[in-house]
């Protein structure tokens, strides 16, 4: 009896042993999956910064005809200034004799004969080409960079134009908000006094706030028309909705 408890309890230890180190490695399992778990992306829409905003809209108007002009105003200087370069194969010009020779035979008591060429060739080149043609590609160069300078103003323009109506829009909107309170005071305002007047209470006080209230909503729709027309600039600069940028 004695030796049977001394072997079971050896046994019955290990079991344990083992029984403890498999929950703890369950638990760690556990833990692990919810750890990866969590750990997973979540995707949120955010809606783009401001900076995003002003450099999409930079890019729009980059993208417009003003813009889209000045660059085939490069490339025609650019086609110029090889024409000018070039300019000098035009004033050439060869010229090609043929000579039959059919006089040149000896006679039968002279036996000398004098041969001559057979083709004559020749090449004419104007002294002036010397003179006009360096003045010509200097020009053409000159008219080159012109062209780039009145690219990068207009690039410069159009990014300072865009974002100053940008900033106007968002500036009128700030003054909308702030137009609507006053104007949903100024309702309430209004019903209030209309409720005493037809309680018997001053027509005069009635008809002061029912002014006060209908001004404040013309300064509301004359804010409104204001941005609508910067929206209605911007969208003509960067040809696309201006919602579509903002979303």
């Amino acid at each position: 009896m004695d030796s049977c408890v001394r072997i079971m309890r050896p046994l019955c230890s290990l079991l344990a042993i083992l029984i403890i180190h498999h929950s703890i490695a369950h638990a760690q399992h556990l833990a692990g999956g919810r750890k990866k778990t969590d750990s997973v992306p979540v995707f949120r829409h955010e809606p783009p910064t401001d900076s995003m905003i002003e450099n999409r809209l930079v890019a729009l108007a980059l993208e417009g005809p003003r813009y889209s002009a000045s660059n085939h105003q490069v490339k025609v200087s650019a086609a110029n200034l090889q024409k000018a370069k070039r300019s000098w194969m035009n004033l050439l010009s060869v010229s090609v004799n043929y000579n039959d020779q059919s006089f040149a035979k000896p006679s039968t008591l002279n036996q000398t004969g004098y041969v001559y060429p057979k083709y004559f060739f020749g090449l004419t080149i104007p002294i002036g080409l010397f003179f006009t043609m360096g003045p010509d590609i200097k020009a053409a160069k000159e008219t080159m960079e012109i062209n780039k300078s009145n690219q990068e103003s207009l690039a410069r323009n159009l990014r300072t134009e865009v974002l100053g109506k940008w900033k106007q829009y968002r500036n009128y909107g700030e003054l909308i908000l702030l137009q609507n309170t006053i104007v949903v005071d100024q309702q309430t305002v209004l019903a209030t006094a209309e409720k005493k007047f037809k309680d018997g209470g001053s027509f005069d006080d009635y008809n002061k706030q029912n002014h006060s209230y209908s001004d404040e909503k013309a300064k509301m729709l004359n804010l409104q028309l204001q941005q609508d027309l910067i929206r209605l600039d911007i969208e003509a600069l960067i040809g696309t909705s201006l919602d579509s940028v903002i979303r």
